[in-house]
């Protein structure tokens, strides 16, 4: 876990490396959150240039942003495999409260990056309204303009927000074989010809020895 001065670091890092187009460290947050849900791994190569917001084709982000962002990712990762608990990065306003706006568009930006193994929530009936919490505080800062969404009082936000991190646990969960599949390495190829000695009939119909056919050196 990253202490508190290294998340503020880590806050600030984001912001020097690109004032308008890095996430915000709670976006970050979630989006991570997301990735490790993903029943589909996502790679740091595809995944970094969008938490940073520099051109993937460009100079690298700063060795110590890369350090903090690759720690943040393992203590998230960390905290939903344990699935003990989640304790998310949120920021506060001057009267100590959050919004969850941020983590939600977070998450399902991170939800983005592979839409299509994502599908199989809203397939099975117990989890199809597992992400609401999240679209909910999404569609709240991120909707068209002729349909602004009624507001959510303090209570009904932290109900929102317990149900929601609430749901991350229940997604990793639902993902993991999905997970542990694509994690796992490929099975080694097996011979389903039978070998061919060296003193047996050559396969090719020839009626020499393999040796002295198809397995000469020669061949």
């Amino acid at each position: 876990m990253l202490t508190d001065d290294e998340i503020q670091r880590l806050d600030d890092l984001l912001e020097a490396a690109n004032p308008e187009g890095s996430m915000v460290l709670e976006e970050v947050d979630g989006f991570f959150a997301a990735l490790a849900c993903s029943p589909e791994p996502v790679p740091a190569a595809e995944y970094l240039p969008l938490v940073t917001g520099t051109d993937p084709g460009g100079p690298p982000p700063a060795p110590e942003l890369l350090k903090l962002l690759e720690r943040h990712w393992n203590a998230v990762a960390g905290q939903l495999y344990e699935g003990e608990s989640f304790a998310p990065v949120l920021s506060y306003d001057e009267d100590g409260r959050a919004s969850g706006n941020a983590w939600a568009i977070g998450f399902v930006r991170g939800m983005a990056m592979r839409p299509d193994a994502w599908n199989a929530l809203d397939d099975d009936e117990e989890f199809a309204d597992v992400l609401d919490p999240m679209m909910t505080l999404v569609e709240e800062v991120e909707h068209d303009e002729d349909e602004t969404p009624e507001p959510i009082d303090d209570d009904d936000r932290k109900l929102i927000l317990e149900d929601m991190f609430g749901a991350v646990m229940d997604v990793y969960a639902f993902f993991r074989e999905a997970r542990e599949r694509a994690l796992a390495p490929a099975a080694p190829l097996r011979r389903t010809e039978a070998k061919v000695g060296r003193n047996d009939p050559c396969p090719c119909g020839s009626g020499r020895k393999y040796k002295l056919c198809h397995g000469s050196p020669q061949a």
